[in-house]
């Protein structure tokens, strides 16, 4: 009898241990469901896109191009950058662009596009006269011929009409114009002075045609007396060359 219940609690103890040892096994655990890895997704690379940049706040300076050379008497003549003209009977500096001494007697000069601006004086108290373009002599010639007599100035617009002696009437006797534009006479310290606007052509026949860029013969005298018609002391000749067309 006591083996029999021996046997029968060995069992059921047998029985216990198979059941707590089923229920004390720990389950599998589920595996994660494997995801595939991300794929990259190709983009065309970016063009980087040129960006203005500003510069700094400065004064921008314009480009003037080559610096012109300083002027010559030269090309001051040539275009028209004398200074300022004034019929006063006074000579200034850069008033002319050019000059001819002939000892006693001096001529200066310039002109632009339509006149001829001339200054002219003597070591005299009597006359002084220019004339431009001669033909033959004193013939043919456009005479500028005045004197300063009692303080008034007085200058003629002539004609030369023969080669030689006081042939020189005004234009006006010989049925022409006097265009004389403006003057100034002086006489100072035994010098007699005189500054004349003409034009470079006035059509009257009596004058002669004068073109920029060319050159003319003239004839320069002076008298010893305030008298249209005295005879020469002293005269020259020379050229007056124009400075081309501003």
């Amino acid at each position: 009898m006591k083996a029999r219940r021996g046997a029968l609690w060995i069992g059921a103890s047998l029985i216990i241990l198979l059941t707590i040892s089923a229920c004390g096994t720990p389950q599998p655990t589920a595996m994660p469901t494997a995801h595939p890895e991300p794929t990259a997704t190709e983009h065309p690379t970016a063009v980087p896109t040129e960006t203005a940049v500003s510069a700094p706040d400065e004064q921008l300076v314009e480009d003037e191009g080559p610096v012109a050379p300083l002027p010559t008497p030269e090309t001051e003549a040539a275009a028209g950058m004398a200074g300022s003209w004034a019929a006063d009977g006074v000579i200034t500096d850069r008033e002319y662009t050019e000059q001819s001494d002939f000892g006693d007697i001096r001529l200066w000069w310039r002109n632009d596009a339509e006149y001829l601006y001339l200054a002219m004086e003597g070591d005299t108290t009597g006359w002084v006269a220019v004339g431009i373009n001669p033909e033959r002599g004193m013939k043919g010639a456009n005479y500028l011929f005045g004197y300063v007599e009692n303080g008034e100035a007085r200058l003629w617009d002539a004609y030369g009409t023969a080669p030689t002696g006081p042939n020189h009437p005004p234009d006006e006797e010989l049925g022409g114009t006097d265009d004389i534009v403006t003057f100034a006479g002086t006489e100072e310290d035994g010098i007699t002075r005189f500054e004349i606007q003409i034009p470079l052509d006035s059509g009257d026949d009596y004058d002669q045609a004068l073109a920029p860029g060319q050159s003319y013969p003239i004839i320069i005298a002076i008298g010893d007396a305030d008298d249209y018609n005295v005879v020469h002391r002293r005269y020259d000749r020379g050229n007056l060359t124009l400075a081309p067309s501003p």
